[in-house]
């Protein structure tokens, strides 16, 4: 193998695809990637048995090959090279030498040959979605995906009479939105490991007009997009009946400022830490809500102004997570929020002020102790 490449693009192709090696694995080759060089096409590869992930880019090949390398060995060797190219030879199918300017490192390397295949979906299950479009689906409720409980380390994604719904939730709240597709009915859970290595590649560009390619095919999907696809297991745990849990009853509906919402429970978490969390008590009076947050470093009481749309808020109160309402807050749109409540243990409920269910943010209460 030799190939001589552009630094930048070589350390984000090694980067991205190593998302998917393993960490702990019976096959300690799946801690490494996979480098294939095909004429002038570099394609690396990442891949731990759940989840595979290849990155292409165009060098200018001078001898084919294939070899597994340490990607962070790699990819910090290559950041931190003093020239913009890259050379790379492999001496002996056992060291890996890379050469910019005047400085060369040489890394050990292993045989290719014994890294395993990943199993491609057929493309004739394959739809489109805009790119931009996909990664605001995912950004909009990936912070409310459990890193404590296995089962919930996942994002369901389900289209159902052409609308694509994407939901998260770690049983203390529960983010989804959705938006309007042309495409058979689907209902998948897709490993939050995956999202995230797609969450770096894909772009937010609004000018952008680039699709991404989404096969499903089995216990499998593919998702891909120019030089980079992404090949992951679905997972088959039961998810969470969230259309029950969204269509829930509410009595009490207010319209709030959410910026002035947001610094109310940022002073709230400014006298709390990871190891001492207190909940923020809101009471309502006439258009006026309370927010209290007492703890050993001290306590915030705040006023703000409210607009009730529904519902009576006499002699009301509710206790939260104020970490849980910002985090919500800070994945909306909009200036204002519509929140809505049905007793002070029953989820609270954040849409959009036109009601029209884009975005629909869950919060459960704490219990009074």
């Amino acid at each position: 193998m030799k190939f001589t490449a552009e630094k930048n693009e070589l350390y984000e192709t090694i980067t991205n695809a190593s998302k998917a090696c393993a960490t702990k694995s019976a096959l300690n080759i799946l801690d490494g990637v996979l480098l294939t060089l095909e004429n002038n096409t570099l394609t690396v590869t990442g891949y731990d048995l759940e989840i595979g992930i290849k990155v292409s880019m165009t060098v200018n090949g001078d001898e084919d090959g294939k070899i597994v390398a340490d990607p962070k060995l790699l990819s910090e060797m290559t950041k931190k090279m003093q020239g913009d190219m890259i050379d790379v030879t492999l001496i002996d199918n056992k060291l890996l030498k890379v050469t910019s300017g005047k400085s060369t490192l040489s890394i050990p390397c292993r045989s290719g040959s014994d890294f395993p295949n990943i199993i491609e979906t057929k493309k004739e299950n394959t739809f489109e979605i805009s790119e931009k479009l996909l990664k605001d689906m995912f950004l909009r409720v990936n912070y409310a995906v459990s890193r404590t409980k296995p089962e919930l380390e996942a994002i369901k994604m389900e289209i159902e009479d052409n609308v694509f719904y994407t939901v998260a939730t770690d049983a203390n709240r529960l983010a989804a939105k959705h938006c309007t597709v042309e495409n058979e009915n689907m209902d998948i859970i897709i490993p939050d490991k995956a999202v995230s290595s797609l969450l770096r590649v894909l772009t937010d560009d609004e000018k952008s007009e680039e699709k991404v390619n989404i096969s499903i095919e089995k216990n499998q999907i593919s998702i891909s997009k120019p030089n980079y696809v992404l090949i992951s297991r679905l997972l088959e745990n039961n998810f969470v009946q969230y259309k029950r849990i969204l269509t829930a009853p509410f009595n009490r509906t207010m319209l709030i400022n959410v910026k002035e919402l947001a610094l109310s429970m940022e002073r709230c978490l400014f006298l709390q830490s990871d190891k001492l969390k207190i909940p923020a008590t809101c009471t309502f009076e006439d258009s006026c809500m309370k927010i209290n947050c007492k703890t050993p470093h001290g306590a915030i009481d705040d006023e703000l102004e409210y607009k009730p749309k529904e519902g009576d808020f006499a002699d009301f109160s509710i206790n939260f997570n104020p970490r849980f309402m910002l985090e919500a807050l800070q994945k909306t749109t909009t200036e204002e929020i519509l929140v809505s409540f049905e007793s002070s243990i029953k989820p609270i409920m954040i849409t959009p002020p036109d009601n029209n269910g884009e975005f629909m943010f869950i919060i459960v209460p704490i219990r009074s102790t």
